[in-house]
């Protein structure tokens, strides 16, 4: 199972753990504010010709991307660390942190910087998350190994039924079958999904947990209400 890449940084991990939007300056204010809503992502922050990544998602980039880590003033009297990449070869880094095994969240200026200033000196230019790229979900030729599908994968139990579906976002195939718990690893093995959804109950069955291991997809845990399969049914027919 690919495993995140993350630098041991006590003040990293120190400054994002007591980050408190009230305290922060208008801008770190925006910056976290976002961030809550994406907790397991590194958020690409656009500050102009640069993704600007902050706390421990800087440090997590600067060590899997082996990128400088610097520091942007401070907050709740520790320092912020940063790092960033230009926005011209942000492809590339994106393609690195995927393959480690990150979700990464982009964060766009959605106002000319003009505009925010007419708001007052203060004012900070708005952002809004654009995009959530995971292992699964790319579509971006640059980001895809054009002689292999990439498949997104979700496994379901109902009772004592197990099932398995999957898709390639980039083709727009979709597929489902049942599927024997005793044969996760052999059709985990044949699917090669870059990434795995399955509900937070499941994350800890043994079978799963090996047959992810063998394979080295990437598990994606989401809310057991996402997996109610009359929740389901109903969406499938409308």
């Amino acid at each position: 199972m690919n495993k995140s890449t993350t630098a041991p940084n006590s003040e990293a991990k120190s400054a994002s753990a007591t980050a408190s939007a009230g305290s922060a300056t208008p801008m770190m204010a925006q910056y976290l504010e976002i961030k809550k809503d994406y907790p397991d992502c590194l958020l690409f922050y656009r500050m102009g010709d640069f993704y600007e990544l902050f706390f421990e998602d800087a440090a997590t980039a600067a060590a899997t991307l082996d990128i400088a880590l610097t520091k942007r003033g401070k907050h709740l009297g520790a320092d912020i660390p940063m790092a960033g990449v230009p926005i011209h070869a942000a492809e590339a880094y994106l393609a690195r942190l995927i393959r480690a095994g990150h979700k990464v969240a982009v964060c766009e200026q959605v106002e000319d910087p003009a505009a925010a200033r007419k708001r007052g000196a203060k004012a900070v230019v708005r952002r809004e998350v654009v995009r959530v790229v995971t292992p699964g979900t790319l579509t971006e030729e640059a980001l895809l190994d054009a002689r292999a599908n990439n498949h997104l994968a979700a496994l379901a139990r109902a009772g004592d039924r197990w099932a398995i579906a999957w898709t390639d976002i980039s083709t727009g195939s979709l597929a489902a079958m049942t599927i024997e718990r005793a044969q996760l690893a052999a059709d985990l093995a044949r699917l090669a999904p870059g990434e795995m959804l399955v509900a937070h109950s499941l994350g800890d069955d043994p079978a799963l947990a090996d047959a992810v291991h063998e394979v080295g997809t990437r598990l994606s845990l989401r809310d057991d209400r996402l997996f109610d399969s009359l929740a389901g049914e109903r969406r499938l027919k409308a």
